[in-house]
């Protein structure tokens, strides 16, 4: 079949409009750094799951231990040189000290332990208000080749653990909770103190965010029609 040239030249314009309104619409969903989303959703896969174990944790801090049954666990997943995060780092530093009936365990996501040896041997102090940010709970590991990190990633059916993140465990060994920090999303900014709480109490976790919103791409059914004129 043969198309007068003007016809073909007027059927690829409107492929060329369609193709272009497509690309404007899936890049207008690419985040930003700065549009990172932290929230943690009802449907998160990892959410009731076992947790993995602890047990290839090369621990710099504390004797090496592991998930202990009848005992809730915080995990802080964290590495050194985001330093926008060093107000979290003592965020959770501070509940460790106040929830002592819990076992609070720092994971070094970093490239090697002597860049986190170096971090924890440091005495850094916010320059504006003069404060300590210490990362200093009982016991900090460090997490070779981010092997710990997969495996909790792996709950969520993803390939890596976004950090700094805090995951909440509870007596039976599974995941209760778990949120992602960032410098302008801190503990005191989430719930999640309020649903380690409840965690401890043995009482359902708050969680007002529902399931997580499906993005759909309305350009694909277009380009299928667009094409089908020629």
């Amino acid at each position: 079949m043969h198309f007068p040239p003007l016809l073909i030249v007027s059927k690829l314009l409107v492929v060329l409009v369609s193709s272009a309104k497509r690309f404007s619409r899936v890049h207008s969903f690419v985040p930003k750094m700065t549009d990172v989303d932290v929230k943690t959703y009802s449907d998160d896969a990892a959410i009731g799951k076992t947790c993995p174990s602890l047990e290839l944790l090369d621990f710099i801090k504390g004797t090496k231990v592991d998930l202990q049954p009848g005992r809730v666990h915080v995990l802080f997943f964290f590495v050194s040189f985001y330093k926008g995060a060093y107000a979290v780092h003592e965020e959770i530093t501070a509940l460790s000290e106040k929830y002592t009936d819990v076992t609070f365990i720092a994971i070094s996501n970093d490239a090697d332990r002597p860049s986190t040896e170096k971090y924890l041997g440091k005495a850094i102090v916010d320059e504006n208000t003069k404060l300590p940010q210490r990362m200093d709970t009982a016991y900090i590991a460090f997490d070779d080749k981010k092997t710990t990190a997969k495996c909790f990633a792996a709950l969520s059916n993803l390939t890596i653990l976004h950090v700094p993140q805090g995951i909440i465990v509870d007596k039976s060994g599974k995941v209760a909770w778990k949120q992602m920090f960032t410098q302008s999303d801190t503990v005191a900014q989430s719930n999640f103190e309020v649903n380690l709480r409840h965690v401890i109490a043995g009482e359902p976790i708050e969680n007002a965010n529902g399931p997580k919103p499906r993005v759909v791409d309305e350009g694909e059914a277009a380009d299928v029609d667009d094409m089908s004129l020629f």
